[in-house]
């Protein structure tokens, strides 16, 4: 395996995984996961993990005209001003085994004001943000972990 490392995004606290900016990630091998090596950073930026249920599910799940059988390997949520609520997500294909990395947020225009496309989801009232996923290192290090254990 080789060992790689995550990235520190314009986010403070937070890092992404490989990928150009703007692309949405969709196909991780998770041998590629377990590969990382994390820096040392508790900050979790006020994220929480969160109920894996399909209702977070349809809120992370980009609605697109190919259908996937998702499962949620592990969910987080941060809950911000004014009700802005946003999702952090590694969804495992139930087909390929591949893991998509994905942030949804529940405001379309805070997106669109800060120049990101959005994809709908399958809820229709979140918005997948089209561009790579930044996390704290917690969201990692518990994805390395839900791959191991």
């Amino acid at each position: 395996m080789n060992h790689t490392t995550v990235s520190p995004c314009s986010i403070p606290n937070e890092y992404y995984f490989g990928d150009l900016p703007g692309t949405l990630q969709y196909n991780k091998d998770p041998e590629e996961i377990l590969a990382l090596t994390l820096p040392d950073d508790e900050e979790d930026r006020g994220f929480k993990f969160c109920e894996h249920s399909l209702e977070n599910l349809q809120r992370i799940t980009p609605c697109t005209q190919k259908t996937v059988d998702w499962k949620i390997l592990l969910m987080m949520m941060r809950t911000e001003e004014e009700g802005k609520m946003v999702l952090k997500a590694a969804l495992q294909n139930k087909t390929t085994g591949k893991i998509a990395l994905l942030t949804s947020i529940n405001n379309k225009i805070y997106l669109e004001n800060n120049g990101h496309r959005t994809v709908k989801t399958v809820d229709g009232t979140w918005f997948v943000g089209h561009f790579r996923m930044c996390a704290p290192i917690v969201f990692w290090r518990e994805l390395k972990n839900r791959l191991l254990y």
